[in-house]
């Protein structure tokens, strides 16, 4: 049990590695010296994660070469388990970076040790900054909670005086907010475009004679733009929609006067807090159903949405919801299981596009009086407890 859970670590480590490497190989601000100490720096991880005779035989060369195919040739073995990272790719179609490389990186972090022998980078701390954002959500009042958790959803990003009024007396204890300016990814001839769900910037992505944008998180449904040829003039560039939901958008000036949320807080706050809030508006309104958002006696950290449906005649039934959108299901359970059981039954709700990997998460969290599901599928089993046709 104990080589499993060691196996576990080195293969985490090994995935970090990886994920890093890739970032640095995908990163055009990287001077050529800077990019080639990186992987170095990355390739002696990945060696140190392999047993000695295999490690030997990974060279620079093969290194980079994997990085732009499945996985599974770099990444160490777990005896008798399986996960999704095998056939993982960290490259596009169009050969650029994933948006998920900076999550995986981040839901897979290796122990501190390690990063302060291996990585002394700033940016692989981001996980602490999803840590201060429930210390301070836990220091509040029930009231000012639901007030916060509502503000990450709907103001991520803007123009720092809307910021400021919307946030209020908030807005100096929330200091989880940069400047646009400073994330060249998201800019396209000095203009950002929020995504029309979670107002949040979107990603542009240039390849061979087109530009598309697109949202991270919700690309899936449907959230993406190409630039209009010839489109170049003094206001913004105009995108066409390329997606069901890609509703119009206009761009905003990347200046230091526009501020986003920090990844991690858009990743582990924001995103969860849509889904939670997607759920209460399709599931309020139906007969015998009562939506509680945000118990004001429990901790942040254990569920925000209680769903009662109290049909006469029939037993009571309770859905007691915690919202999550981890890029990596292996690292949620991960985190999951170093919680203490619930002392209730709890549904984790993921996004429908993990709809194929919630039975793995369910069979690593079984025993513990977990359900896992998506929210369609939750929908419709609230409307059929309280007789409503799907």
């Amino acid at each position: 049990m104990k080589e499993r859970a060691d196996a576990r670590v080195w293969r985490d480590q090994a995935l970090t590695a990886c994920c890093m490497a890739a970032a640095a190989e995908g990163d055009p601000l990287l001077s050529t010296a800077r990019r080639a100490a990186l992987l170095m720096d990355c390739l002696a991880v990945l060696r140190a994660a392999h047993a000695p005779e295999r490690a030997a035989q990974i060279g620079m060369g093969e290194f980079r070469h994997g990085l732009r195919g499945p996985l599974g040739a770099l990444l160490p073995p777990v005896p008798g388990t399986a996960d999704r990272f095998d056939a993982l790719h960290l490259f596009d179609k169009h050969g650029l970076v994933r948006d998920a490389v900076q999550d995986l990186c981040r839901e897979h972090l290796v122990p501190h040790v390690a990063l302060e022998r291996h990585w002394p980078w700033a940016r692989v701390r981001a996980e602490q900054e999803e840590r201060r954002l429930y210390e301070i959500l836990r220091r509040l009042s029930p009231e000012e909670y639901r007030r916060a958790r509502a503000l990450l959803a709907e103001h991520p990003a803007g123009p720092v005086r809307q910021l400021s009024r919307a946030w209020d007396q908030l807005w100096m204890r929330f200091d989880f907010f940069e400047a646009v300016s400073d994330w060249p990814w998201c800019q396209l001839d000095g203009w950002w475009y929020p995504c029309p769900i979670c107002h949040w910037p979107m990603r542009v992505a240039q390849h061979a004679a087109t530009t598309d944008v697109r949202c991270e998180a919700h690309a899936a449904r449907g959230v993406h733009y190409r630039r209009t040829p010839g489109s170049a003039g003094a206001g913004p560039p105009e995108l066409v929609g390329t997606g069901k939901k890609a509703t119009p958008v206009r761009g905003l000036p990347a200046s230091t006067e526009h501020l986003a949320l920090t990844r991690p807080v858009w990743r582990y706050g924001a995103l969860p807090t849509l889904l939670e809030v997607d759920l209460r508006d399709q599931v309020q309104d139906l007969p015998h159903v009562t939506v509680e958002m945000y118990p004001g006696e429990l901790r942040p950290d254990e569920y925000d949405l209680h769903i009662t449906v109290a049909v006469p005649g029939r037993r009571t039934q309770h859905f007691r919801v915690d919202a999550k959108a981890w890029e990596s299901v292996d690292a949620l359970a991960d985190a999951l299981l170093e919680r203490q059981p619930p002392p209730y039954p709890l549904t984790i709700l993921l996004p429908d596009h993990q709809d194929h990997e919630r039975h793995y998460l369910a069979a690593r969290l079984r025993g513990r009086r977990i359900t896992v599901t998506t929210l369609t599928r939750l929908v419709k089993r609230i409307k059929t407890a309280c007789g409503v046709p799907r």
